[in-house]
């Protein structure tokens, strides 16, 4: 069992065992509460995998076709591909007698792709750049606090991760190897293999099938491939492209049914959908005006400081001689770690919810913190004994991890030292918890023990009209306790006293920030000394009817 192997085996193993035993029996830690978008991933894939199973080989008919894949319990807002997984992982960890729809039980199946993508990276950072670059690539994606809590969610982002670093790996290393040979012996570039080329091609495709953000591959192979190749490679481009469209059409059958008008329905959805807001440096933007810089600072705050110098020394001279520009592999990386970031950098482009949009630049960052770490043991084995060298090296990469442990289960709101962790970038005017996934089992379970049986408690902010239904649906804490939820409105007569706030600082209500003189605090979940969610009592007289 080589590093990729055992690294990958942790990084399942301390997803699994901090998730929760709602998601894993044999967990020894609470994991993240339900966030809104699991919901819509998880009944989606209970609903594909039951329907494709119920159907049999039959599926495949026109007559079946139209009646999964254009009723209307199916939800097309994202490809199928990942949330087949999730309806897999789902049905494998319920009992099969059991009708009802668990989010939570769908998570290990984000946990079994964080390991891949975990072993991908530490495969491919080993086999071009040594055995210490595989290892702290690995170990550096293990240890970015937003991937690590993201692969508790039964969310697309760890799925996406994985398809968009496997299509980008797997061509710059079966795309470059030729290319190099003939280099060293003064001949003209071989074109890639038309094998190669067509394997590229359905990877990508693969990658569309899962999120959309497969869409920046697609620019970032063109542009390698151009720079490498020339005009040589535009057949081999096309032939690349074709393939990833035959396969993201073959793939999923929605797009059977009226190609045309269902394509434009999918792309047309990222840019046609009500306004999203987002919290940056103490102000609150709408998801088309957020600055351009955005997501260059996300980019910088929200892995791990020693994992980012690290990352700046990978940029620098490796030790076959050749810098990063020259290394054909490391500049497709590159390319599709920056893309992303200069798409959200755009003026009309939405952006929102962190880093999550372009989550998928971080996996691939591991290669180049890899790379990092292999020159920096090389300086350090010249100047120090091997084991002095190891114990140095060791001991850095681990306390990376230092802010993952201290936020569990809320890696989400993570920033590293830059900014001063997460208390420091409340105090810049940073966005501390966008999903809801502070609202765990522990406080659930604090709630339940501050409020009176059958108690109405509303909630702010509200995203979506069936959050709070679907949140109650999963939580038989807050179901045995006969609690009611209803959305916080203080314009609206009639609501409880009992206010549950989750920090979302983009979506604030005035009069709970900060709330009234009086206001007890009842129970709260907290990291680093900063309120992520909180259950308020708000003084006689604030809430004038009824009360609990």
């Amino acid at each position: 069992m080589g590093p990729a192997f055992l690294l990958a085996l942790a990084a399942a193993a301390l997803v699994l065992l901090t998730s929760g035993r709602e998601a894993f029996r044999g967990a020894v830690a609470e994991g993240p509460g339900i966030t809104l978008d699991e919901s819509f991933n998880v009944e989606t894939g209970v609903y594909l995998i039951r329907s494709l199973r119920e159907f049999g080989l039959a599926a495949l008919h026109p007559d079946s076709v139209r009646e999964i894949w254009g009723a209307a319990a199916y939800n097309p807002d994202h490809p199928p591909l990942g949330r087949l997984a999730l309806g897999l992982a789902h049905d494998a960890n319920v009992d099969r007698e059991s009708s009802g729809i668990r989010d939570s039980a769908a998570r290990p199946a984000s946990a079994i792709a964080f390991a891949l993508t975990v072993w991908l990276v530490a495969w491919c950072g080993g086999r071009w750049y040594g055995r210490t670059a595989g290892i702290v690539g690995g170990a550096s994606v293990l240890l970015m606090p937003r991937q690590f809590g993201h692969a508790h969610l039964a969310s697309l982002e760890t799925f996406i991760g994985l398809a968009y670093a496997a299509a980008v790996l797997a061509i710059a290393e079966t795309w470059s190897v030729d290319a190099e040979v003939a280099s060293r012996a003064g001949g003209r570039r071989p074109l890639p293999g038309w094998g190669n080329v067509l394997g590229g091609g359905a990877l990508i495709g693969l990658a569309l099938l899962t999120k959309i953000q497969a869409v920046f591959l697609g620019p970032a192979v063109a542009v390698w491939a151009l720079a490498r190749f020339g005009m040589r490679g535009l057949p081999r481009l096309a032939a690349c492209g074709g393939m990833a469209l035959a396969v993201f059409f073959a793939g999923w059958p929605w797009l059977w049914l009226d190609p045309a008008a269902h394509l434009h329905e999918y792309f047309a959805r990222t840019t046609e959908r009500q306004t999203l807001y987002c919290f940056y440096w103490g102000e609150r933007w709408a998801d088309l005006d957020v600055p351009w810089h955005y997501p260059w600072v996300q980019f910088a705050v929200v892995v791990p400081l020693g994992l980012q110098l690290l990352g700046l020394v990978g940029l620098g001279t490796g030790e076959d001689g050749r810098s990063a520009r020259r290394d054909p592999r490391l500049a497709l990386v590159l390319l599709a770690v920056v893309i992303p970031l200069i798409v959200f950098s755009l003026p009309g482009i939405r952006v929102y919810d962190g880093e999550r949009l372009f989550a998928v630049s971080f996996p691939l960052w591991g290669i180049v913190i890899g790379r990092g770490g292999a020159r920096a043991m090389a300086w350090l084995r010249a100047r120090l004994s091997a084991p002095a060298a190891i114990s140095i090296a060791t001991a850095f990469v681990a306390a990376q991890g230092w802010g993952l442990a201290r936020l569990h289960p809320c890696q989400l709101s993570y920033y590293n030292l830059a900014v001063g962790g997460l208390q420091g970038a409340a105090g810049l005017g940073f966005e501390t918890s966008y999903w809801a996934d502070s609202l765990t089992e522990s406080l659930q379970r604090r709630i339940v023990e501050a409020v009176p049986r059958g108690s109405r408690i509303d909630v702010a902010p509200v995203l979506h009209p069936i959050y709070l239904d679907h949140l109650l649906s999963q939580s038989p804490l807050l179901q045995a306790a006969e609690l009611r939820l209803e959305p916080y409105d203080d314009k609206v007569p009639g609501g409880s006293r009992l206010v549950l706030l989750f920090h979302r600082r983009a979506d604030p209500w005035e009069s709970l920030d900060p709330p009234p003189e009086g206001t007890e605090v009842l129970a709260r979940l907290e990291r680093a000394g900063v309120p992520l969610a909180t259950l308020l009592r708000l003084p006689e007289g604030e809430r004038p009817a009824e009360f609990p």
